[in-house]
């Protein structure tokens, strides 16, 4: 069967239209699971003595989407609630090197600092915060 040129063309187009649809809902579907991995990670968060397992979802989370700032501060928060400081932050860096206005992560970051002996790094942190949202204080 011979196939004009105009249907060769035609056949193209569609062939790529279902292609870019297939990538399209891969990352949509990747960033949908991303979120799910992050909410869980919260929900095993705000649960005490559940931090391991909300680190393991922020893990995921983040493999999934690496640039998902949330994610990082989550994690942050699990290794902080775990005593794991250094690795929090790490992981607190990250979501800032992200997005450097993330007004919770500069709080988060003190916390960090604070419980690392680093009190002056701390309030600089703190300051940073407040000055992005000057609605935080310090409790």
């Amino acid at each position: 069967m011979r196939l004009s040129k105009r249907t060769k063309v035609e056949l193209h187009l569609a062939l790529m239209i279902i292609v870019l649809a297939a990538l399209c809902s891969c990352g949509c579907i990747q960033q949908s699971a991303a979120m799910e991995s992050y909410r869980q990670g919260l929900h095993f968060n705000s649960n005490d003595n559940q931090f391991e397992q909300a680190l393991e979802c922020f893990n995921k989370s983040l493999e999934l989407d690496p640039q998902f700032e949330d994610a990082w501060l989550g994690k942050s928060v699990a290794l902080y609630n775990l005593r794991r400081y250094q690795d929090a932050l790490q992981s607190i860096d990250r979501a800032l090197e992200l997005n450097p206005e993330y007004a919770t992560a500069w709080w988060m970051k003190g916390m960090i600092l604070s419980s690392l002996g680093k009190p002056d790094e701390a309030d600089r942190s703190y300051a940073r915060a407040q000055e992005i949202n000057p609605r935080l204080t310090r409790v």
